[in-house]
C-alpha cells in the first residue's frame, strides 16, 4: 500500500517542482531587465500602471492609498509631491497643484536591488529594447557630449502625450515632460 501512495505522489511532486522552476525563471527574467516596469505607448509613459497625465484620484486608486501631497521648493515641475510603494519600489508622483483633478506631471522611480547595480549602459540598452523609438536629447549646454558620457541621459518617448525619461544610474528614473528635464 505504501508503494502505491509513493507512485501517486511522484506526479504531484514533479508538477510542483516544475511550477517552482518556472516561477524562478520568470523572476530571473524580470530581474534581468532593470526597466521591466517601464510602460510607454501612444497613451503616454509611466511605471507599472502609474502614468504621467493620470489624475490625483486615479493615482490614489492605482496605489490603493490616499496620497498626502506636500509642497516642494525649487522644482520646475511637480511642485506638489507624494510618495507611495508600487511593486516593491518607492515611487514619487508630482503634481502642478494639490487639487483632486490635478494630473501627474512627474514620476520618480527609486531603484532597488539589482537595478542599483545596473550600469548606465545596461539601463540605456533596456530602455532602447523596450522603446526602440526613444530619442536621446542632449543637454543644450553640453551638446557636444556623446550620449554614452552623459551621466543622466534624457530620452524623449514617442506618443500622443509628449513625455521624456531621465535615467539616473544607481538612483532611479524620472518621467516628466521634456521641458521639465532639459
Amino acid at each position: 500500500m505504501a508503494g502505491r501512495r509513493r507512485t501517486r505522489m511522484l506526479p504531484v511532486l514533479a508538477m510542483a517542482l516544475a511550477a517552482s522552476a518556472a516561477a524562478a525563471r520568470a523572476e530571473d527574467a524580470a530581474q534581468a531587465d532593470p526597466l521591466g516596469g517601464l510602460e510607454s505607448d501612444e497613451d503616454g509613459a509611466g511605471w507599472q500602471g502609474i502614468r504621467l497625465g493620470m489624475s490625483l484620484v486615479q493615482a490614489e486608486r492605482r496605489f490603493s492609498v490616499a496620497l498626502a501631497l506636500r509642497e516642494t521648493d525649487n522644482t520646475r515641475c511637480g511642485r506638489f509631491v507624494a510618495g507611495a510603494e508600487r511593486g516593491g519600489l518607492a515611487l514619487t508622483v508630482g503634481f502642478p497643484s494639490a487639487k483632486p483633478g490635478a494630473k501627474v506631471e512627474t514620476l520618480f522611480v527609486r531603484f532597488e536591488g539589482y537595478q542599483v547595480v545596473a550600469t548606465a549602459a545596461d539601463l540605456v540598452a533596456s530602455l532602447k529594447a523596450r522603446v526602440p523609438a526613444a530619442r536621446y536629447v542632449p543637454d543644450a549646454d553640453l551638446a557636444d557630449r556623446p550620449e554614452a558620457e552623459d551621466p543622466a541621459p534624457v530620452y524623449e518617448l514617442p506618443g500622443e502625450t509628449p513625455a521624456a525619461v531621465q535615467i539616473r544610474p544607481r538612483d532611479g528614473l524620472l518621467f516628466a515632460p521634456l521641458t521639465c528635464l532639459r
